[in-house]
């Protein structure tokens, strides 16, 4: 590993399909900055410089350079929208694959990597990932790890790709972020005779807060879009580890939650009612269709890599239920 490197070496590194993996292990380390996301940072030692030293006196040249950091941390975190990118370019050609635009957070794009040899491979195989893999579908994929649902409102690049494309399906995935990157400060003390006790009277206004950004989103989208089929979800019943920053932990210092199963038991109530509020609100559409998969990963550690993310078999099981209904409603219908 060369230590200072220079910035067009290690972007020719990045951009090689035959060294990213090594690149990325060697020069980056990934940081969770929330429950549903993380990023690539350079890490601490390395020192990116414009050109080599003449020699060992040339301090300068050798130091950190911010904005060249910046550059290549967004490069490394594009990098695997950018993989995605190329496969549908090249499915989409195919007339026989139907299109599919996808928005999401990580369930929908788990940014992590690992090297495997010398391929690039995704620590977790995500939904998405099986949906790619399935020859029926060309995948343009827009999620991205943290994504919230009010930027995706907001942004609505989506309807740009919709527009560009014409799928016969958007998948969203979203509001897990939104919701869970606030949830320590819900947790208070309660009863165990009321699970509800144990989160602070906000809880509520956070899931409305949600299903109000869904609906504008359906709403421009059943207007824009009528003859699309739409698919959402809520999220399965997540793993609240006892040492989960995010989840567990909040749990037990703040609520006194120590039992395994009245954690778990805590977490089916919130997603119980973040589903039935999403589902509801589907109903009000005829091509909105909601995919429930609670229940579908066990809350075994077996089937979870940390406390937000099923690993791959787990995420094998949930892209099962994504595949069975857009089988049904775009394949077999039709």
């Amino acid at each position: 590993m060369k230590n200072p490197i220079t910035i067009d070496e290690l972007q020719r590194l990045l951009e090689d399909e035959a060294t990213r993996a090594e690149a990325l292990a060697d020069y980056f380390e990934y940081l969770p900055t929330g429950p549903f996301t993380g990023e690539y940072r350079l890490r601490n030692e390395i020192k990116v410089v414009k050109h080599e030293p003449v020699d060992a006196e040339s301090s300068s040249e050798a130091e950190s350079l911010i904005n060249i950091r910046d550059f290549l941390i967004t490069k490394a975190n594009g990098l695997a929208r950018g993989v995605r990118d190329k496969l549908f370019e090249e499915r989409k050609q195919d007339g026989e694959r139907i299109v599919i635009v996808t928005e999401g957070d990580s369930w929908f794009q788990y940014p992590r990597f690992k090297p495997a040899g010398i391929p690039l491979s995704k620590e977790v195989k995500d939904v998405i990932d099986y949906l790619i893999e399935d020859e029926r579908f060309a995948v343009k994929s827009l999620g991205g790890a943290g994504d919230v649902i009010r930027n995706m409102f907001h942004m609505s690049e989506y309807l740009d790709a919709i527009e560009q494309y014409t799928p016969k399906a958007f998948v969203l995935s979203g509001g897990g972020n939104d919701f869970f990157e606030v949830f320590p400060r819900m947790v208070r003390k309660g009863s165990i005779d009321d699970i509800e006790t144990f989160l602070k009277t906000t809880w509520l206004t956070e899931i409305e807060v949600i299903r109000t950004y869904y609906k504008g989103i359906l709403q421009i989208l059943t207007t824009e879009f009528p003859e699309l089929d739409i698919f959402v979800h809520g999220y399965d019943y997540i793993m609240p580890r006892p040492d989960g920053k995010w989840i567990g932990r909040p749990m037990i210092e703040t609520g006194g939650l120590t039992r395994d199963e009245d954690r778990k038991g805590l977490i089916k109530f919130i997603m119980d009612k973040f589903n039935r509020s999403i589902e509801e609100l589907s109903e009000q559409y005829e091509k909105v269709h909601f995919i429930n998969i609670r229940g579908t990963v066990p809350q075994d550690p077996q089937f979870w890599h940390d406390e937000i993310h099923p690993n791959d078999y787990g995420f094998r099981l949930v892209a099962d239920k994504f595949i069975a209904q857009l089988e049904e409603v775009l394949i077999r219908a039709n």
